[in-house]
């Protein structure tokens, strides 16, 4: 049986940026030192193993965030960055809340 999927590609409008708190791991504080400098730490390890987060809803978004929407350390991004999905529930939350269009597939995947 074959269904389709919607594809979506992440148009760098900047809202998941400007809204969300992102979990942060020790594996990312690895990778890029400079997130450890900017997350608000926990006290103790969060359910999932979260050591602290980057508060992207004040201050007009995340600190990595570029001018130009984009991210300023995308190849070292936090894990919870890399996992998200554009077009996701969330996604579309994210630009209903910051006014924007809804995102709109690009090509439908068969498989």
């Amino acid at each position: 049986m074959t269904t389709s999927t919607e594809v979506y590609e992440c148009d760098g409008c900047g809202a998941c940026c400007r809204s969300k708190l992102v979990d942060i791991y020790e594996v990312d504080t690895l990778r890029n030192p400079r997130i450890a400098e900017q997350m608000n730490p926990l006290r103790e390890p969060g359910f999932d193993g979260e050591i602290g987060y980057l508060n992207c809803v004040s201050n007009g978004g995340c600190v990595f965030l570029r001018d130009d929407n984009r991210c300023g350390i995308y190849t070292t991004r936090p894990s919870a960055c890399v996992v998200y999905e554009a077009g996701s529930d969330d996604c579309q939350q994210c630009r209903l809340y910051a006014g924007i269009p809804l995102l709109e597939p690009s090509a439908v995947s068969l498989s």
